[in-house]
This record gives C-alpha cells, sequence and structure tokens, in this order.
C-alpha cells in the first residue's frame, strides 16, 4: 500500500516540474549521470524513433549514474511542438496508461576503478504509450519530482508525407560561399490542400546530431497542386565543415590510437591525446566516421562494456597561438551531447599556447570536432576545421503539419540522407 501511495503522488506531482523545465534538449542535469545513450533496439546510431503504426519497435535508452548505490529512478513524457516548446496538451491527451514508470533494471559495474550503475530502460510499453505522433521529451527523475537526473528527445512519426531531397553542387546563392551544402526538398502528403499546407506545415533540418544549427519552422519556396517547393532558401544552407576527428579507447592496456600517454591513476585512468592543431588549411581528406556520434565498447572479448568498461580521463589540447578575445572554443559531438555549454567549453592556456579540455568518458570509439562560438551566439566548425563540400555530412529532415482540432504539431514524415 505504501509504495501505490507514492506512485499516486508522483504521477500528481511530476509534471508540475517537468513541463517546467529551463530547457527542453538532450541535457544531462546532475553531474553523476554519464554515457546517456537513446537509440532503436537494433540500430545504435539511428535517431530515436519509433512509428506510430509499429509502436511495438521500442527505443533503448541506456546511462551510467556514478555511484556505489543505485538511487531509485523513474521516467515520463512530454509531448512538444516543432520548436521543441510544451505543447498545449493535457497529459491524457498523449499518453494511455500510466504517467509515469518506474526505471527498475540496473546492474552494479565491475571491476572498474570508477564505481558506477548501469541503467537500460525499454520503451514504450503497454503500460505507458504515447498516442499521438510528434517531439517528446523523456525525462528522467528521482524519487522527488523536482529533481531531474536528465532530458533526451525522440519522435513518433506517422509517416504519411513523401519527401525528396536533394544536394546541388553549389548553393543557389554563391555568395555564401561555394563549398556550402544546400539542401533543397519536395514535400507532399494526402488532402495536402484540405489542411492548408503552406500554413500549417513546417519543416525542421537537423546536420548530424547538432541542434545550435538547426533549421526551425521552414516554409516551402513555392506551392503547387502536387505538392511543396523548397528551393533557393537561403536559410537552409549549411557550412560543410569536415570528416569528425575520432579516438578510441577501447582497450587501455595498449596505447589507443591518437594517444601520447595512458596512466593508471589512485582511482581512475588517465589518457592524453597527441595535440590538434587547425585543418582549414589543409587539403580535404576523405575519412569515414560516425557522424559525430560514440559507440561504447571494449576491444577485449568476453567482456560487457555495460558494466566492465572503466571510465577514462581524457585530456585533449588544440594548438593555438593567442587566446581569441569574444570567442570561446567548444568540444562538439555526441562525446560532449551535442551541447554547446560548459562541458564542452575549453580553457586556454598560454604556457602551451593552445586550448585544452578533459573530459570524462567510458570507454569506446568517440566521434569530435572543434567549434568557435563568437559573441552573437553563433557556431561554426570552419576556423578551426575547414569548409569542404566533399564533407559527407547526415542530414534529417523532420515534416509537421499542424492539427488545429487538436491543437498540436503532428509529425508526418522523418527523412535521413547522408550529403555524399
Amino acid at each position: 500500500m505504501k509504495n501505490i501511495f507514492l506512485v499516486i503522488i508522483l504521477l500528481t506531482s511530476v509534471f508540475t516540474s517537468a513541463q517546467n523545465l529551463l530547457s527542453y534538449s538532450d541535457r544531462n542535469i546532475r553531474d553523476e549521470v554519464e554515457t546517456v545513450l537513446l537509440h532503436p533496439v537494433k540500430y545504435e546510431h539511428d535517431k530515436p524513433i519509433i512509428y506510430i503504426d509499429n509502436m511495438k519497435e521500442q527505443l533503448l535508452l541506456q546511462f551510467d549514474i556514478l555511484a556505489d548505490e543505485a538511487p531509485y529512478l523513474y521516467y515520463t513524457f512530454i509531448h512538444c511542438d516543432n520548436h521543441w516548446q510544451p505543447s498545449d496538451l493535457q497529459k491524457n491527451d498523449y499518453i494511455n496508461g500510466f504517467f509515469q514508470d518506474e526505471i527498475d533494471n540496473y546492474t552494479f559495474s565491475l571491476n572498474t576503478m570508477i564505481s558506477y550503475v548501469h541503467y537500460e530502460l525499454l520503451f514504450p510499453t503497454d503500460e505507458m504509450m504515447p498516442k499521438l505522433s510528434g517531439n517528446y521529451l523523456l525525462v528522467v527523475i528521482g524519487e522527488d519530482p523536482n529533481d531531474v537526473y536528465f532530458t533526451r528527445r525522440f519522435y513518433i512519426v506517422e509517416e504519411s508525407a513523401n519527401i525528396s531531397v536533394t544536394i546541388p553542387r553549389y548553393p543557389s546563392n554563391l555568395q555564401l560561399g561555394a563549398n556550402k551544402q544546400q539542401i533543397e526538398l519536395e514535400i507532399s502528403y494526402p488532402n495536402m490542400f484540405n489542411t492548408r499546407a503552406d500554413q500549417y506545415s513546417n519543416v525542421t533540418i537537423q546536420q548530424n546530431g547538432r541542434w545550435d544549427n538547426a533549421i526551425f519552422g521552414i516554409k516551402p519556396s513555392f506551392v503547387y497542386p502536387e505538392k511543396l517547393s523548397y528551393i533557393n532558401n537561403d536559410s537552409m544552407v549549411f557550412e560543410s565543415g569536415n570528416q569528425f576527428l575520432r579516438i578510441n579507447t577501447s582497450n587501455l592496456d595498449n596505447r589507443p590510437e591518437k594517444t601520447r600517454t595512458v596512466y593508471r591513476e589512485t582511482d581512475y585512468y588517465e589518457v592524453t591525446l597527441y595535440n590538434d592543431t587547425k585543418r582549414n588549411t589543409h587539403t580535404f581528406l576523405e575519412d569515414e566516421d560516425l557522424f559525430g556520434e560514440k559507440y561504447i565498447y571494449l576491444e577485449k572479448q568476453n567482456l560487457d562494456p555495460t558494466k566492465e568498461a572503466d571510465y577514462a580521463m581524457v585530456n585533449f589540447f588544440l594548438e593555438w597561438p593567442e587566446y581569441l578575445i569574444d570567442k570561446e572554443i567548444y568540444i562538439i559531438g555526441a562525446i560532449t551531447d551535442w551541447q554547446i555549454d560548459a562541458n564542452a567549453k575549453m580553457e586556454y592556456d598560454p604556457q602551451r599556447k593552445g586550448y585544452k579540455k578533459s573530459l570524462l568518458l567510458k570507454q569506446g570509439y568517440y566521434d569530435y570536432m572543434y567549434a568557435v562560438r563568437d559573441k552573437t551566439g553563433k557556431v561554426s566548425v570552419a576556423p578551426i576545421n575547414g569548409d569542404f563540400w566533399e564533407t559527407t555530412n547526415r542530414y534529417t529532415i523532420f515534416v509537421y503539419l499542424f492539427n488545429p482540432t487538436q491543437n498540436y504539431d503532428q509529425l508526418i514524415g522523418v527523412t535521413t540522407i547522408n550529403s555524399h
């Protein structure tokens, strides 16, 4: 009876706190949260997307809590509009069943220098099922509804729109730069004009996993009887950048790739990488990457990376002759949860003449790149990495249609395309 009473209290209070988050994005709120992964069960590098006509295809959430004991953790969903703000919907409008459930599948780390608890969650479940398409925010909390551990975005898609994507060799406006990548779209869906498509539709374009340069609320350039056309739109032009750099810490006994030294300190491993340098003046070198993602694994066989992979403090250094005034340098990618924040920000070292940053990382493979943010908040990778049209970027297009009857943004189509 006590547990039932606790659940009732949490169900009635969690949305009061969760709906008032400062940011509806992929953020770790508690410092002890590490290595959050959210993806389809069978496709670990795909976007966390579920199709509404096949809700049995679940998503897998994995994360670590740096602790010796396992805290009680719960999760809930928040439905958001196409700009990632909470929808004007009641929770029973978009969730069937409970509005919150417990995450009770966890294991303790084994033979690691840094202790952690590894959690896993498969969702949706029959007890808690989204029933509308759109953007959703997964919120993980403790026993106190105000104690938010982290948040992650995922999507429920209706898959009713037909999306055609092309990337021409040059942007239509060459003044933006000949090496930029421009996205051009054609979109059609049933009863297009019965829904005032040009008025109610919105398109979002995301490059790799970045949200800092994503484009929201795109309207069509031309409206035809059978389709919407999105061409010659300067806002749909992206920096091409360069291929991501990478590190691999899957085996700390042998010195990993790009690694200068590996030391076993008293409480943890410390890995120091070779210095990175600017690539903006180099010739483009074709190289495969994971489009900025990360992959947790151990090189040694018969070991379970979820609980036997250790954490290491990895030291990055970017050679730079002098401190940049009114500009900041960040490490971006899934390695820093695609955030431009304090955890990703580098510090200038005048003695070594460069920018440094240390990140605590679970053993595995990580893509990363350096980016510059100016005083206006604009983020650019070109000043450090260069800007090459030949770069293979992955673009994801989200098509929304506002439903005026039910007052929410339906997600009616998603497609992903590589630039090359």
